[in-house]
């Protein structure tokens, strides 16, 4: 069977035209989509059955993406509004760092961006009743798809029985303006390779800004609550962007992480990209190794707008890390706010293996947790793990 390329030109044409978006079309967004859609072509062809669902999934990111160009046009002042003092969790995927953000965005006046949120941008919640009843129903439906093509995800990510309301990563929401090749995305486009960090993450996190201000905008927000399994390796743009920011950095032991983000990787793309899957762990820590270097080396690190906290302090009691975090930032850390987290930390409905246990082991990917002890050493010193 002959493979399929897809044209990123054609697909922006035709989505501009069906939504009468062509006016919003800019050469930079143009260039970044080319970009985007050329690591899917170099990643693999697609078949002729794999075909139109790829291409009707990329025009619909990219009407998304129009739509919002026209949102900022026709109401410029969604760009003039602020965003203050923002909560951003950062660390390494499978470091606790969605269990850090849903605890955060449970403080008074705290929002962090949804599912449908991302996916529905445009009008923003708020504005329209039926479009926010519509884009509800959409993204449940979507999160259904997913949990149907690969149902082991739900016990490794119990947070997707929120469905539409699950929480959504800043590289989520960057992603569509084409800085990320990222999953969420792109689940029915067959080859899809793993995410790669922004080229320009001061552009990327830029539009991020604005998206909140997008969200905000018919939603009043005091505090915005993001999280970001790349910000680590961005500091200096993600403080370039947020100079106030207030960051929660989660740090979770190598051997723990790597296996788990080992299997959950094995959930994400495997079920969706017909036979392309090809993460091999031994790449996969040496890419991380790389990483934990770089932080190690850089000045950012050590910023006091990041507040360093270990995965398994965290986990056994939220409040006693995070009221001292507060207090030094000169944040109320609110009686309320601790019933809250007490309160949920008892709730069954919360466990993290209430749809069974997310098992997985070093072995399995032929890693040993010795070595990875010994290769991290450093790390693990620095931040007492």
């Amino acid at each position: 069977m002959t493979g399929r390329r897809l044209d990123a030109d054609l697909m922006v044409q035709q989505a501009a035209r069906r939504h009468g978006l062509e006016a919003w079309i800019d050469p930079a967004l143009a260039e970044r989509i080319t970009y985007i859609v050329g690591l899917l072509n170099e990643f693999g062809q697609l078949t002729d059955s794999e075909y139109a669902s790829a291409v009707a999934q990329i025009e619909s990111i990219i009407a998304k993406r129009l739509m919002v160009a026209r949102d900022w046009a026709t109401h410029p002042e969604i760009l003039d509004s602020e965003i203050k003092q923002p909560f951003l969790v950062i660390g390494n995927a499978r470091a606790g760092t969605t269990f850090a953000q849903s605890i955060l965005a449970m403080d008074d006046g705290h929002r962090t961006p949804r599912f449908r949120d991302v996916q529905h941008p445009s009008p923003p919640r708020g504005a329209d009743d039926q479009s926010d009843a519509a884009a509800m129903a959409e993204q449940g439906e979507y999160v259904d798809f997913i949990l149907a093509k690969s149902p082991q995800i739900l016990p490794a990510h119990p947070y997707f029985d929120q469905r539409g309301e699950t929480e959504a990563e800043d590289e989520y929401v960057y992603s569509l303006d084409f800085h990320l090749v990222y999953p969420l995305w792109l689940l029915k486009v067959a080859n899809m390779p793993q995410a790669m960090p922004p080229r320009d993450p001061v552009l990327a996190l830029r539009f991020h800004k604005d998206m909140l201000k997008q969200f905000q905008w018919k939603c009043p927000t005091r505090r915005w609550v993001g999280k970001g399994v790349l910000h680590q390796y961005l500091m200096p743009s993600v403080f370039e962007v947020y100079p106030d920011a207030v960051c929660f950095w989660m740090h979770r032991r190598p051997e723990e992480y790597i296996a788990s983000l080992l299997e959950l990787l094995k959930l994400q793309y495997a079920p969706f990209n017909n036979g392309r899957y090809n993460v091999k762990p031994d790449e996969m820590v040496a890419q991380l190794k790389a990483g934990v270097d770089a932080i190690l080396a850089s000045q950012a690190t050590d910023d006091p707008r990041n507040h360093h906290i270990r995965f398994h302090e965290f986990v056994a009691d939220p409040v006693k890390v995070l009221a001292p975090i507060y207090e030094a930032r000169g944040i109320a850390f609110t009686k309320a706010y601790q019933d809250r987290i007490t309160a949920r930390m008892a709730d069954p409905a919360y466990r993290a293996d209430r749809f069974g246990k997310f098992t997985y082991s070093l072995e399995s990917f032929g890693l040993d947790r010795t070595s990875l002890r010994r290769e991290f050493a450093e790390y693990c010193d620095r931040f007492e793990i």
